[in-house]
């Protein structure tokens, strides 16, 4: 097990500050400031598997962050005229921004989504020998490395990877979580497992761990608390495939740095 790196409980809200304002392209507190804020991003945001994200809504319980690319801000404002930062997410609005994307490309994927952090100081392990890290060489461990930049832990039965965790390691500030646990294998505690030695990981490498799952997945949602880990937010987001690049933001030629 790796020492866990002690972190002054003031630090972790500048960290879970700074990494929305990096992701939303705002100002850092701006989520936290009473009232619905929206933002015209100024570049282009790229997610893993080559998709933009045109539209991104970030809400906690007094503040919002609506964050979108230039030419959707106008439409963004009539949808905001009469929202509040507490219905920005219900199916009505979702609706309407689901509307306001479709004028611009096809939707392919528009998700609302629970936000959740951890700090050392909230944590609460469990460990399992079973959880090894998944070695680079390994098909699904080469592909999550080179998709998400981080490390990979997982669970074998056999040869069979049947459930993983990997780190998305894009941030100075904080690292998100993914996992997956094969169908027949759920309801074992092998996620939590699994999450739980990437949290590990996380922190000792003086990280915020970060943690998001699908409004409707309580399974999910219950994993994650059951570790220490403490919603912030929900959000919406709205991606599309990279060749939309140049139709949201057409003065960048180059394809953009991932945020």
């Amino acid at each position: 097990m790796q020492d866990v790196v002690s972190q002054n409980p003031l630090t972790w809200p500048l960290r879970l500050s700074r990494y929305v304002a990096e992701r939303l392209q705002c100002e850092p507190g701006l989520l936290g400031h009473p009232g619905v804020h929206l933002v015209a991003a100024r570049r282009p945001r790229l997610r893993v598997w080559q998709y933009i994200v045109p539209l991104w809504v970030m809400a906690s319980a007094d503040s919002a962050v609506v964050s979108v690319a230039p030419q959707m801000a106008a439409g963004a404002q009539q949808i905001l005229r009469r929202a509040a930062a507490a219905n920005l997410l219900d199916e009505e609005r979702t609706e309407q921004f689901r509307a306001l994307a479709a004028r611009w490309a096809p939707v392919e994927w528009l998700g609302r989504a629970f936000w959740l952090y951890c700090t050392c100081e909230t944590f609460t392990p469990r460990h399992s020998a079973e959880v090894v890290p998944v070695s680079p060489d390994h098909p699904e461990g080469k592909a999550l490395r080179e998709r998400h930049r981080g490390e990979v832990f997982g669970v074998f039965r056999g040869q069979e990877l049947v459930s993983r965790s990997s780190i998305k390691a894009e941030s100075d500030d904080a690292w998100e979580i993914a996992v997956t646990t094969a169908e027949p294998h759920r309801r074992q505690g092998l996620g939590a497992s699994v999450v739980s030695r990437a949290t590990e990981y996380i922190l000792a490498q003086g990280k915020l761990a970060l943690y998001n799952c699908d409004l409707t997945n309580i399974a999910s949602l219950a994993l994650a608390e059951s570790l220490g880990y403490r919603v912030f937010a929900r959000d919406l987001m709205w991606s599309v495939e990279m060749a939309w690049l140049q139709w949201f933001w057409p003065e960048r030629r180059q394809k953009p740095a991932a945020d």
